[in-house]
């Protein structure tokens, strides 16, 4: 489970995947949780950056589970 908590607001987003796309005509920068748009950038030209911006906006916080006992 990924858990992103926008630091500004507050306003937490959870789910299992996490993707990056940066559009290279329009420099802009998104990223989709569980296919659900939560983050938008501009002047982004690669997924460091992006990952940069979206770090400076949210707390991101990754949980596992153990299957094992």
């Amino acid at each position: 489970m990924i858990i992103l908590e926008n630091i500004s607001t507050g306003q937490v987003h959870e789910g299992s995947e996490i993707e990056y796309f940066i559009d290279d005509d329009t420099m802009i920068g998104e990223v989709y949780l569980d296919s659900k748009l939560i983050f938008q950038t501009l002047d982004v030209i690669d997924e460091d950056q992006l990952d940069y911006a979206l770090n400076s906006e949210f707390k991101i916080t990754k949980e596992t589970h153990d299957l094992y006992f």
